[in-house]
């Protein structure tokens, strides 16, 4: 893994989670509206869509534990992108010594992830857009998925793998 592609990678998560910002956002205050101050930076937006979807949607559907799920499964992601968008400290190709890192410094804390590591991210949380737009607006989608079943459940794993209870 050369230096150019990890260097990549780093544009590819910003694009990652600025489309999803977008599509919270969107969610939120509709296309053409502006955000409130308060709903600036990711982490607001996030929670800002989880109440969002909570209140929309009545208790019997599944769309606030979605939701909540989505923003628990965010975390962790969300804290890399908050890492090496504020702290970026190293760029390094992979060696005889190791894989190829990004690494970043907040809070006098150093943290990396590896290439495979900033890969895997990518594969689940590319794929939130889509979800996010189906739980938000199930009127839009297939609103039988947010009824609150087993079968429905297990399709929220398989296709967005979501950490759902039984």
């Amino acid at each position: 893994m050369d230096y150019h592609k990890i260097s990549g990678a780093l544009g590819s998560l910003l694009l990652v989670w600025s489309r999803l910002e977008k599509a919270m956002r969107e969610q939120i205050t509709g296309a053409e509206s502006a955000l409130p101050a308060k709903l600036h930076g990711a982490g607001n937006v996030l929670r800002a869509w989880e109440t969002m979807v909570s209140e929309r949607h009545p208790n019997v559907c599944l769309a606030p534990l979605l939701a909540k799920t989505v923003l628990r499964q965010l975390q962790e992601p969300l804290q890399v992108r908050n890492g090496l968008c504020h702290g970026l400290i190293d760029i390094q190709a992979e060696t005889e010594q190791g894989p190829a890192t990004l690494r970043w410094e907040i809070n006098d804390e150093t943290h990396s992830i590896s290439w495979d590591e900033l890969q895997a991210q990518f594969g689940w949380i590319s794929r939130f857009t889509r979800a996010i737009l189906l739980i938000s607006k199930p009127h839009v989608g297939r609103t039988d998925l947010l009824t609150d079943t087993a079968e429905n459940r297990d399709w929220w794993r398989s296709e967005f793998s979501l950490d759902l209870p039984e």
